[in-house]
């Protein structure tokens, strides 16, 4: 593949020369030939003299006509379009007047896209909650905006926009922006704080909503709403902490839209409107916390973004770091400390299988010269990420000495997208005239940034609630069944947090003893689990039945991965399965039937997990 831009190893265009200042989409939602099909406007900044071409990143989408609106006329452009790269998608060449000077430029594309769009999941009415309407939603990170619109889809470019959208007149349109107009069957947005192309979002289905605070709503499908107010009542609380910590928030709106089943990721920072999975419905609210991490985002990636995928831990390291602080703030610091050492074990998990074949993207800043985005995709730059920058405000003097200087941070790059190196700079300017200048010498960056494996150095953490699981997981995994029936530990209550955390901790344990449908039977009863909603809870149960390998209990481990296609719990699980000669066939035959259902981003990721690609 090699490197397809200069800025951007990920994308064609070339925002050296040209970017995006304004965008102006018309779309009309086709839902019989799941399309969308509609023309943008782009207002660009051309950079230097003579520029013979623009060219924008496609993915499967058709090019009907191209024109250069000027003040007088209207030019139509030659246009072509390359070979497609799998996974990446193609180059669409515009060819510009000779002698094109600097400054703006506004060029029409008309286009439609494809019904097998990447960043689109079109769903039939009975793929919904409600069973009576169709539902179409949008995923754009890392790289899939170019399967919706032809643009410079690198977070290099941020634009403005404005978007209107004819749909069906019974159903409600959605998009990451401030709705300017709602009429039956069109709604107008406008989105005024400039973002990259990965952050267009648009949803549009029978959707209702319920406030959960002065700024913030929550949209879903009547049937959860209630739940979904409930669960998510600490939405505004979240956000007041965060701008504590980060400073003014500045896309007005916070809305929560709580997605179908087959959302691929546990949320998503759309602004205005974070989309997030249904599987956090716990029912107790102890998995809101991605919440805090998708509002966390409203400064760390959104306003302040990485310019490429290779620095994506600027975006999620920071992320989970303020995240880690606004748990922190509303439930205590051993509770914070707890979710960084629950964070770990996941790392070390992911580390041992998802990227047991590819350990150089366990860097910190990877090379994607000869990877989709897509395929480097882990918890690494999210966990191993944070801990880093938690080891420099240790080494620093801890947040009252580090938060001034990540407000000035996000206020210095705020709007602009940076790389590693942006960061680094503008920590040592502000620490170099202080008292902590010395400190900073100890920082390796090198063993950080470009070491693979788990992180260098751990932080010390308040190890108290964390202590709990880890005893728990040494108990289970060394004692028998018998032994366990009678132990007061085994009996002891404990929070869903340290559940969670006892079952990821004993799956990483070698060779558990007696690990059976006897011992599995007994852990089920002693921490009620055949009645527990929580969806991080059931994914580690599923996990500890596939290394039992107990073929009885294959259907409710199918049941489970068919439930929801968040690829969290979906790839781990068809993962395992794939290694189970037992069970392989019959989670290649499930997968093969369910594929259509899976956003693109999924099912191509557990294709290459079971070895199909």
């Amino acid at each position: 593949m090699g490197r397809l831009g200069k800025v951007d190893p990920s994308s064609y265009s070339q925002p050296e020369l040209i970017t995006t200042l304004h965008s102006v989409l018309v779309w009309k939602v086709d839902f019989k030939n799941t399309k969308l099909i509609g023309s943008v406007k782009h207002k660009f900044k051309v950079l230097e003299k003579n520029l013979p071409e623009i060219i924008l990143d496609v993915r499967d989408i058709k090019v009907t006509n191209v024109e250069l609106i000027s003040a007088k006329s209207y030019i139509p452009l030659n246009h072509f379009i390359s070979e497609s790269i799998d996974g990446i998608g193609a180059k669409l060449t515009l060819e510009l007047p000779q002698g094109t000077a600097p400054g703006d430029l506004l060029v029409r594309i008309d286009y439609e896209t494809s019904s097998a769009a990447s960043g689109l999941q079109w769903l039939t009415p009975e793929q919904t909650l409600g069973k009576t309407h169709p539902y179409m939603f949008s995923q754009c990170q890392a790289i899939h905006a170019r399967s919706i619109l032809p643009c410079q889809d690198t977070p290099a470019v941020k634009f403005t926009y404005e978007a209107t959208v004819e749909h069906p007149s019974d159903l409600t349109a959605l998009m990451g922006a401030l709705i300017d107009e709602r009429r039956p069957g069109c709604t107008t947005f406008k989105q005024e704080v400039p973002i990259p192309a990965y952050l267009l979002a648009i949803a549009i289905g029978k959707l209702v909503s319920k406030p959960l605070g002065p700024q913030s709503n929550v949209w879903a499908e009547q049937g959860i709403i209630d739940e979904c107010a409930e669960e998510f009542s600490q939405t505004s609380e979240m956000l007041k902490t965060a701008s504590d910590i980060c400073g003014p928030y500045v896309w007005k709106q916070y809305d929560l839209l709580v997605m179908p089943p087959s959302f691929p990721f546990g949320g998503m920072e759309n602004p205005c409107l974070t989309f997030v999975t249904p599987t956090l419905l716990a029912g107790d609210k102890s998995l809101a916390d991605v919440v805090a991490h998708e509002i966390a985002h409203s400064w760390t990636g959104n306003l302040v973004t990485n310019k490429n995928f290779e620095h994506f831990w600027l975006n999620e390291g920071f992320t989970v770091f303020v995240e880690n602080k606004i748990v922190g703030r509303m439930h205590g610091d051993k509770e914070r400390d707890f979710h960084m050492l629950r964070n770990l074990t996941d790392l070390q998990e992911c580390i041992r299988t998802q990227l047991a074949k590819q350990p150089e993207l366990t860097k910190l800043v990877v090379d994607l010269s000869n990877c989709g985005p897509d395929d480097a995709f882990s918890s690494v730059p999210y966990i191993k990420g944070s801990t880093f920058l938690r080891y420099i405000e240790d080494i620093l003097g801890g947040p009252e000495i580090f938060e001034p200087f990540l407000r000035q941070y996000l206020q210095k790059y705020a709007y602009k997208s940076v790389i590693t190196d942006d960061f680094k700079q503008a920590l040592y300017e502000y620490f170099n005239g202080t008292d902590k200048k010395e400190k900073l010498t100890e920082i390796d960056w090198d063993m950080w940034l470009s070491c693979e494996g788990m992180p260098p150095i751990i932080p010390k953490f308040d190890e108290s609630l964390a202590n709990v699981s880890k005893q728990l997981a040494q108990l289970w995994s060394t004692k028998t069944t018998s032994e366990l029936r009678d132990l007061p530990e085994v009996k002891q209550p404990i929070s869903s947090h340290q559940l969670i955390d006892f079952l990821g901790k004993l799956i990483e344990c070698k060779g558990i003893k007696d690990l059976n449908e006897q011992k599995i039977e007994l852990l089920e009863t002693a921490y009620n689990l055949k009645n527990t909603k929580n969806a991080e809870v059931r994914f580690r149960l599923m996990r500890l039945f596939i290394m039992a390998e107990l073929l009885d209990r294959l259907d409710e481990i199918i049941a489970f991965a068919n439930s929801n296609f968040r690829m969290k719990f979906c790839r781990p699980i068809y993962r395992d399965l794939g290694n189970w000669p037992a069970a392989r066939p019959k989670a290649i035959e499930n997968f093969e039937r369910v594929k259509d259902q899976m956003m693109a981003v999924c099912s191509h990721t557990i294709e290459k997990d079971l070895g199909l690609k």
